[in-house]
């Protein structure tokens, strides 16, 4: 990826402060990361709290590793730049897309959720588009350790495919994932659900709030069309 200047990032999303970036010369970003282990040279790391681990307590090892700035809730005490913003999980998708130029909107990506039947829909309609002459490519439950990455894992791999010339991509989209804002700035040409049963509630609390995730992908701000299982009484 070519290198993409700190401030174009910044102005992706709603920040409410901009540190250090006028000092000295100006940062140009060669990856987006919210896992330190990850961190390369030139990387911005996006402090992501987490169930047991606050990124902000990493930025100094980030740094360390060659981080050249931070995405950051509040200001900290270390030298490099920073983008300030009320929600870094939120405001991660805009700037991972926007660093790897919204590959999403150069193929036809095909999103996918519903408790049951996400693998087979994806693997059945991955065939179909290939058999009618489509590079396609697919990801889920098969392809990673989560069904649906993290933003700047699933912006960098999006990137990749567009790159090596890819049609197509059919993605199962999780419910952690919408509300986790993981796929926030992708575009999705369709949108598919199958259907909603008794299934991570340990996570979302209710079915409404298990609802209400998965209903974020049929939003204009994410697809264009959608198909919808009308046998579930959530499809109706």
């Amino acid at each position: 990826m070519s290198p993409t200047p700190l401030r174009s990032l910044a102005g992706s999303i709603d920040t409410i402060d901009l540190v250090g970036l006028d000092e000295g010369p100006a940062a140009e970003i060669l990856d987006v990361v919210v896992d330190s282990r990850q961190v390369t040279r030139g990387a911005l790391f996006c402090c992501l709290r987490g169930e047991r681990v606050d990124g902000h307590e990493l930025a100094a090892s980030a740094v360390a590793a060659g981080a050249v700035a931070l995405l950051v809730d509040h200001v900290l005490a270390v030298p490099v730049p920073q983008i300030v913003v009320g929600d870094v999980r939120s405001s991660v998708g805009a700037v991972a897309a926007t660093h790897f130029d919204h590959p999403s909107r150069s193929m036809t990506v095909v999103g996918i959720t519903g408790t049951n039947g996400k693998t087979t829909t994806s693997l059945l309609l991955a065939n179909i588009l290939a058999a009618a002459g489509q590079r396609v490519e697919t990801l889920g439950t098969l392809s990673g350790a989560r069904t649906t990455p993290e933003a700047p894992d699933l912006q960098r791999q999006l990137a990749a495919w567009r790159d090596n010339g890819a049609d197509a991509v059919v993605m199962e989209v999780s419910s952690h994932a919408l509300a986790l804002h993981r796929v926030d700035s992708t575009r999705y040409a369709v949108a598919i659900f199958t259907n909603l049963s008794r299934d991570h509630l340990d996570f979302h609390g209710s079915m409404e709030q298990y609802f209400e995730a998965k209903s974020r992908l049929f939003t204009p701000s994410l697809s264009d069309h959608a198909v919808v299982n009308m046998d579930s009484p959530y499809g109706r």
